[in-house]
């Protein structure tokens, strides 16, 4: 092959790179995107937002190739990165969060417990449970916020005395998400060392499945509310995470590929909708609220999500404040994901979040401290 023949080919395959560094850089801007455009309306955006973290590790990748060989190329990867910064810091903090106080704070725990019935570990349903309300009971939390408690039938007041035995709270609050329920419980439960003034539970308009509760609580003389949220979940089943996991490894055939990305698609979507629903509700709920607020829960979406954005306008993310590493709360078959938040009024400072990773449930529990400014 002459020089010129090989400077040709050389050229094509640097415009080629070149074409699909526009791509993906206009994808990770598309991603941005997600945080505000409606997925009830448009939907693409938010499928682009949950692939942030890859569309941003790409962009990186781009521009360490353009400076290695020196181009000034590199300068849209990085712009590109650069105005997603907010973004960045929702999903990253490099730096560890400030130390608490000894005195003058309070300890916020949220824990999604996946029915205390975590099908992954080979755990008996008895030993996982005693072993969530052991480490409720270990963090001596201020306030602990539960997503999918659950205990049935006869077994319902064992569950509830064998919970406060091990954790030790003087109150607490629990709705069940179905209220037609009667047979077992299955539900949001806020526990408190501080006594509620008013509670109540929040849901669709003309639906009756609850999908958050709140209680206005005292301390002293100071009255704050906290919700406890958790929003529409994709509903993914054993097989989404089996098919996620073989794609992982390479193992998936064409076939197979294609009706299981489908069946996922589909989940995402419904998904997406729903939350936008009740993020609608749980912004309404706050704007009218005369306390300050503190906001624990799963989400079932990320930081660039549009119901992350719309719940959080106007509140501090803990782990903006006082988090460190990636902060991911999901323990099961997906990539790295924080869905988990404790969001707060300006009128609390955040101190030392911690995500301790215990394998109780398909999600790891997230703790921190607010005190007042």
């Amino acid at each position: 092959m002459s020089i010129r023949e090989r400077k040709s080919k050389t050229g094509i395959i640097s415009r080629l790179i070149w074409l699909i560094n526009i791509i993906f850089a206009v994808l990770l801007l598309g991603s941005y995107l997600s945080a505000y455009v409606n997925p009830g309306i448009i939907t693409v955006f938010a499928f682009l937002g949950l692939a942030y973290p890859a569309l941003l590790l790409i962009n990186l990748l781009f521009f360490l190739y353009w400076l290695i060989r020196g181009k000034r190329k590199l300068l849209l990867s990085l712009v590109v990165v650069l105005i997603g910064y907010q973004a960045f810091i929702r999903h990253v903090q490099i730096l560890p969060g400030r130390e608490a106080p000894e005195t003058g704070v309070m300890k916020m725990l949220s824990y999604n417990v996946q029915n205390m019935v975590h099908s992954n570990i080979g755990i008996e349903h008895a030993e996982i449970r005693k072993g969530i309300f052991s480490f409720i009971g270990s963090q001596q939390a201020d306030i602990a916020c539960i997503q999918e408690f659950s205990a049935q039938g006869r077994d319902f007041e064992g569950v509830f005395e064998e919970m406060k035995d091990l954790t030790h709270y003087t109150y607490y609050y629990y709705e069940n998400y179905n209220p037609k329920k009667t047979n077992r419980i299955d539900a949001l439960v806020i526990l408190s060392n501080y006594p509620a003034a008013a509670t109540n539970t929040l849901s669709i308009p003309g639906a009756y499945h609850h999908f958050g509760i709140y209680a206005d609580l005292i301390n002293d003389e100071d009255t704050f509310r906290i919700y406890n949220l958790h929003l529409a979940s994709i509903k993914l089943q054993h097989e989404d995470y089996q098919f996620v996991e073989d794609v992982s490894k390479g193992q998936t055939e064409k076939g197979a590929f294609r009706e299981g990305s489908k069946s996922i698609l589909r989940k995402l979507h419904s998904g997406f909708k729903n939350r936008e629903k009740q993020t609608e509700v749980v912004v309404r709920s706050i704007s009218e609220c005369p306390y300050p607020i503190i906001v624990c829960g799963d989400f079932n979406d990320t930081p660039l999500s549009f119901a992350y954005h719309k719940i959080s306008a106007g509140l501090e993310d803990s782990f903006v404040n006082a988090g460190y590493g990636m902060g991911n709360t999901f323990s099961g078959n997906l990539p790295p994901i924080r869905i988990d938040f404790i969001l707060h009024s300006s009128v609390f400072q955040s101190y030392e979040l911690r995500v301790p990773k215990i394998t109780l449930s398909d999600h790891y529990p997230v703790t921190v401290f607010l005190g007042r400014e």
